[in-house]
């Protein structure tokens, strides 16, 4: 390892570390912190406060073996809104905040903050947190007497910066961990209660799964972790701001719900970790297990219980994602040809119906030389599905799970499905979120869009201001 040597400004082999003070080669001390190479550090803070806002400024720096970068980040914690800006913008996740606030800056902040509180509730709420900087200054500002609920908050559908989360996590009692526990439906054992101080965040993959239908504690204390956590944080429950949605939660639920009819608990719980490892380990793309997951619920009724069996010891993946693609596809031409299904009409906002459009050019030179308007089959036009009929369409016509999957979605209107098509068949895909941003967008069969179909959907996107952004991925949790 090697340590910079500020008086000959060069690198040197470090012979011994011991309490955070470093001996170089030629018996140089140097006195920390210190930190992993490529790290950010922060080594400057100016502070002042103006009535109940802190203005905070801090200087870094990010040192490696080879550059040294500085920083400098402007800070504002506004006690009156509860609100935490960076450079300006509002903030409050822990990437954005984390290792950058000494110790003895949050210390003096927090005693103000609990001066105020103590002239608010007659009790100044002590500090019994793992979590350092600004991250414990925000935790202990919306949830004074449960810092580290503000971690799972946005995950379990609740908004920080929501009434009904400082409610829950604060309000005048000290006893604001029992009330989480009972509101996650958790019944705080000893064993619950040291799982809670050790990692937080197991506290959601537990009571989710515990939500499934899993009720056996070793299984519930087995799902505590990084992976699962991960799974449900990216998968379960996704919170964009105010937009709270639980998007694959009803068909894994129905789907434990099922085979715990003609299994038990643990084959069960076996199957859900072989699908979670899956999508931590990026075995394959993602969509063919979420849209596994959607594709079971539709057709659930329809399965022999030797074929939800094999479900069960598969997990889902890409050959049951397969398999229920053709068994959905069978029932949907079922249902077609006897004429059952009712079409189910959307109630599109005028700004979403906007997303049609012709990508190419509308014009092109005939045999003469002329100049002529290109017909539409032969430009790749855009349009809204406006009923459950033209999803099912889409469905059947580009093999994939718009069919039966995304009618109720549409209708909540927490999707919108914008197709193309380019002469006479359906190219493009596209789920579109309220925010106007693109959750997904494959061609026929979930394949990627290239060539003349990727430029035509870059048009499309350009011209109608659409985000594009990768919304199925999975991370390592925290």
């Amino acid at each position: 390892m090697l340590v910079w040597y500020r008086s000959c400004h060069k690198w040197e082999n470090i012979r011994a570390f011991s309490q955070n003070v470093l001996k170089s080669e030629c018996g140089k001390l140097y006195a920390g912190p210190f930190t992993q190479d490529k790290r950010e550090f922060s080594y400057g803070f100016e502070v002042s406060q103006k009535d109940q806002i802190f203005y905070i400024r801090i200087l870094s720096q990010v040192v490696a073996t080879d550059y040294r970068r500085l920083l400098e980040n402007h800070f504002e914690l506004n006690l009156n809104k509860k609100r935490l800006y960076k450079n300006g913008k509002e903030t409050f996740d822990r990437e954005e905040i984390s290792g950058a606030l000494c110790q003895e800056i949050t210390v003096q902040i927090i005693d103000a903050i609990g001066n105020e509180y103590k002239k608010q509730y007659g009790i100044k709420p002590s500090v019994t947190s793992s979590l350092k900087g600004f991250s414990l200054v925000l935790g202990y500002m919306l949830c004074p007497f449960n810092v580290n609920f503000f971690i799972i908050c946005r995950h379990w559908g609740l908004n920080p910066y929501d009434a009904d989360f400082t409610a829950l996590s604060s309000g005048d009692t000290p006893n604001a961990e029992n009330e989480m526990f009972a509101y996650l439906g958790v019944r705080p054992t000893k064993s619950i209660r040291k799982l809670y101080q050790q990692f937080p965040q197991g506290l959601i993959s537990y009571a989710a799964t515990q939500n499934l239908g899993i009720t056996d504690v070793n299984l519930l204390m087995k799902s505590a972790n990084p992976k699962w956590y991960a799974f449900f944080q990216y998968y379960m429950i996704s919170c964009n701001n105010d937009e709270i949605m639980y998007p694959v939660q009803p068909a894994l639920k129905q789907f434990v719900q099922d085979m715990l009819e003609i299994s038990n608990q643990k084959t069960v719980w076996n199957s859900l970790d072989r699908t979670i490892n899956y999508l931590v380990n990026q075995t394959f793309e993602n969509f063919y297990i979420t849209d596994a997951l959607q594709m079971y619920r539709g057709c659930s009724t329809h399965l022999t219980d030797r074929e939800k069996k094999e479900i069960l010891s598969e997990g889902f993946n890409v050959y049951t994602h397969d398999f229920l693609m053709r068994r959905y596809n069978e029932i949907g031409r079922s249902f077609f040809s006897k004429g059952t299904e009712e079409n189910v009409i959307f109630d599109i906002e005028r700004p979403f119906l906007d997303l049609e459009y012709k990508a190419g050019d509308s014009f092109r030179k005939d045999a003469n030389g002329d100049m002529e308007p290109v017909p539409d089959e032969d430009l790749y036009c855009f349009f809204v599905a406006r009923d459950s009929f033209t999803l099912k369409t889409i469905g059947s016509e580009m093999n994939n799970c718009v069919g039966w999957g995304y009618k109720e979605a549409v209708r909540a209107r927490r999707a919108t499905i914008v197709y193309a098509m380019y002469q006479g068949k359906y190219k493009i895909c596209i789920e579109v979120t309220p925010k106007f941003t693109i959750r997904q967008a494959f061609g026929p069969r979930n394949t990627e869009l290239c060539d003349d179909a990727f430029e035509a959907y870059s048009e499309w996107c350009l011209e109608k201001n659409i985000l594009r952004q990768n919304a199925f991925s999975i991370h390592a949790a925290p």
